[in-house]
């Protein structure tokens, strides 16, 4: 446990930050996982999901719960997969 009085607020603050980011990060799984499931569907929903999870994930970016580079590779991933079933 710690002693100073400084490291039990830091210990709060990483909890509401912790759990903060996950709820984020969730919703990025879970928008993704969607995203792959309408690209073999509908060409139409899956490109409103693409731009959907793009923005999400400048926003991810933007909080720093996801490193710039990893946003940057996502979002290209996505964009191939989309151009693929213009």
């Amino acid at each position: 446990m710690p002693i100073l009085k400084s490291a039990f607020k830091r210990i709060r603050q990483d909890k509401k930050r912790r759990a903060r980011n996950s709820k984020v990060e969730t919703e990025l799984k879970s928008l993704s996982k969607k995203f792959v499931m309408a690209l073999g569907a509908k060409a139409a929903e899956a490109k409103k999901l693409g731009l959907e999870l793009i923005s999400k994930l400048d926003k991810a970016r933007s909080k720093g719960i996801i490193h710039k580079n990893n946003a940057s590779r996502k979002k290209s991933r996505i964009l191939s997969k989309l151009a693929k079933i213009r």
